[in-house]
């Protein structure tokens, strides 16, 4: 499903440093989902090929707890509103836990 697929865990104590490996805006969202929501758990992945047109998003943060799916969405949409004008799609996985 994904051409490739970059795991990257946060744990408790927040690391800052992104997994290797990682193409510049596979990094630049990276970033800066890690510094709105802190996640336990974050993938972000390029599967266009590598144009970055098309990227893969999951997302564990306690930031969403006790939000709906729409909600959680419309945040890392409205996070990442600049971005997405450039994309020609986005899979979006949120959870809580």
């Amino acid at each position: 499903m994904y051409s490739r697929l970059v795991l990257g865990s946060i744990r408790r104590s927040y690391s800052t440093s992104a997994p290797e490996g990682l193409s510049a805006g596979e990094l630049n969202i990276y970033n800066k989902l890690s510094n709105e929501f802190k996640p336990i758990q974050l993938r972000v992945a390029d599967v266009s090929g590598g144009c970055g047109s098309m990227y893969a998003i999951e997302i564990v943060s306690k930031a969403f707890e006790g939000k709906s799916m729409v909600k959680q969405h419309r945040l890392v949409n409205d996070l990442l509103k600049q971005e997405i004008k450039d994309m020609h799609g986005l899979q979006l996985r949120t959870s809580s836990k």
